[in-house]
């Protein structure tokens, strides 16, 4: 159980979702440029969510369980997007995400000698302990954009029976 204060929830937790759902829909070639508004929704919606499954009594890593099929119902529902593209485009980002969340907070723990209980109980270290990972992400978004790498483009993937506005841009 992680008791994220609201103050978190506004500097870190929306700014992260921010990142995740940009870099995915780009790396699935869903374009985002003319919906950023309906970004900041999601990224609000899954802030919410999961502040509030944060305070659930669960032990540590479940919460990520519950947190990505809602993050990509959010997604799905707000982009008006096939669910399961908006599953596995959120999945590959949020991997990224937890990557570099494993390599930068040992990293900085071990360089400022903060222990994570410290940490997590100082919005202003949570957000310095963010600034490396989510800078990254903004890098990996940029390169992403201006180079028009794709893993996969959804929007030429079309399965038996879809609709034929299926929500890809």
């Amino acid at each position: 159980m992680d008791n994220m204060p609201v103050s978190a929830v506004l500097f870190l937790s929306i700014p992260e979702e921010l990142l995740i759902t940009t870099l995915g829909l780009f790396l699935f070639g869903i374009s985002v440029r003319k919906y950023w508004y309906r970004l900041f929704l999601i990224a609000v919606i899954q802030a919410l969510v999961s502040f509030f499954i944060r305070l659930l009594p669960l032990p540590f890593g479940i919460h990520t369980f519950l947190m990505i099929p809602l993050f990509a119902l959010a997604v799905s529902l707000v982009l008006n997007l096939p669910y399961i593209g908006a599953f596995v485009s959120i999945l590959v980002s949020s991997t990224i995400y937890t990557v570099l969340d494993t390599t930068f907070i040992p990293l900085l723990i071990k360089i400022t000698g903060i222990p994570v209980s410290e940490v997590l109980q100082s919005t202003p270290l949570r957000v310095m302990f963010f600034l490396p990972q989510g800078l990254t992400m903004l890098v990996l978004i940029l390169i992403v954009a201006t180079t028009g790498f794709r893993l996969f483009t959804l929007s030429d993937y079309r399965s038996a029976g879809s609709r034929k506005q299926d929500g890809y841009h």
